[in-house]
């Protein structure tokens, strides 16, 4: 299997200023080729070539962990920031204020975890398999996967992730990225929620994905390519509805 770089669901220069054009052409389009392109080298001719990537984020160490940690991590996190954010679901802020008090008292922990993070990493909201949320402060390539957690947002706090826009402003870059995130997709991923193919009824569950056609588990439907056909009938996905809970 040859790991592919991921579409971005926006436009380069859209998330500017908050995050320049420039940006992401390094951060995007130097960082994560670099490490798609690590893992491919690295994975030929090993157990972990036929794998999901995220099946090899779990089972991997050394360099190939670490490359394909940093292909997983920067494809959510990328996947994760939109140029029209809208309010943040009731759901979501419910089990916020549930599990720390508050939105507000939510953001400011998550803030300092991203702000005291030493050195290289990435701050996560996760959940347990009890669905209480818990923020992950991990180093390097660190994902909460390894730990048996469930990511539903991500923040980068390498270097390369700011430095181009905010130099070593790191609480600035932490300030701007509240007005980035996709909320709906942290809820979707918080609130996995299913989709029924209108023509056969054959249904997307999130939490199973559709791993024959390379759909890892806990993949949102939002974040299934366009290009993706229906298991049962081979329609594409916008033949699909979301199905009430």
């Amino acid at each position: 299997m040859t790991h592919q770089m991921p579409e971005l669901p926006y436009a380069m220069e859209a998330l500017a200023p908050k995050m320049s054009k420039e940006t992401l052409e390094f951060h995007y389009g130097k960082h994560l080729q670099t490490y798609v392109d690590n893992l491919n080298r690295l994975i030929a001719g090993t157990p972990y070539e036929n794998m999901q990537l995220d099946e090899i984020v779990k089972k991997a160490d050394g360099g190939i962990f670490n490359n394909a940690a940093q292909t997983w991590n920067h494809t959510f996190f990328f996947q994760m920031l939109t140029p029209n954010q809208k309010p943040m679901p009731q759901q979501l802020a419910d089990r916020l204020a549930r599990d720390f008090g508050s939105v507000e008292a939510f953001k400011e922990k998550f803030a300092a975890a991203a702000a005291g993070l030493f050195g290289s990493g990435w701050t996560w909201l996760a959940a347990d398999k009890e669905g209480k949320l818990q923020i992950i402060a991990e180093s390097n390539a660190g994902n909460p996967m390894t730990k048996g957690l469930r990511p539903l947002m991500t923040i980068d706090v390498w270097e390369h992730a700011y430095y181009i826009d905010y130099r070593n402003r790191r609480a600035e870059f932490i300030k701007m990225f509240w007005e980035l995130i996709d909320w709906n997709k942290v809820a979707d991923r918080c609130f996995p929620r299913k989709y029924r193919c209108t023509a056969c009824d054959y249904v997307y569950d999130p939490e199973k994905g559709d791993p024959e056609s390379g759909i890892a588990p806990g993949t949102p439907f939002d974040e299934i390519p366009d290009n993706w056909t229906c298991p049962l009938c081979g329609l594409y996905k916008d033949a699909f509805e979301m199905m009430e809970e």
